[in-house]
């Protein structure tokens, strides 16, 4: 009986591995065919898509080309504007440098103005003033002796007190 059992699942499972290997066979058999569909549909589309890729790689390459010469045109004018910026940044400096010593020498020159200004004013208070004084004091001398010889009066206290404080 043993021997009978294991000839059956014996059997069975050589009816299964056959129905498995049929059932596999099929399935590739299926699939050599879609493969064969798909590159009957693919192979019209190698040659465009060949010339596409060629059309992208000229593409890219002009695009590289023109992109390189952007680049050193933009170095080029970055060195031209930073030599620009150098040259007014120079002139900047001395531009600044002058002004100061400019500076310095207008203060000199308005230092000598004001000190030849006030020995000026010095020697006009001590020339023209003085005498301006000493004239408008006799003259007011005078006033007074006149006064007090033509009018022959005396001046009232109020008068005589009001001219003290004026001194004091």
């Amino acid at each position: 009986m043993q021997s009978e059992t294991a000839l059956v699942l014996l059997s069975i499972a050589v009816a299964v591995s056959s129905l498995s290997l049929l059932v596999q066979a099929i399935a590739s058999w299926r699939l050599y065919q879609s493969v064969r569909r798909l590159q009957e549909e693919v192979s019209p589309l190698i040659p465009q898509a060949k010339a596409a890729l060629e059309q992208a790689q000229t593409t890219f390459r002009q695009a590289a080309a023109e992109l390189h010469e952007a680049a050193e045109m933009a170095r080029n004018i970055m060195e031209s504007v930073q030599e620009q910026v150098d040259g007014i940044d120079r002139a900047r400096q001395e531009i600044a440098a002058q002004w100061r010593v400019q500076s310095e020498r207008i203060d000199l020159v308005l230092e000598d103005i004001l000190g030849r200004v006030q020995d000026v004013v010095g020697v006009v208070h001590g020339t023209v003033m003085r005498p301006v004084r000493e004239v408008s004091g006799m003259v007011a001398g005078v006033k007074a002796a006149l006064q007090t010889l033509l009018l022959a009066r005396r001046p009232t206290v109020d008068r005589a007190t009001h001219d003290d404080e004026m001194f004091i």
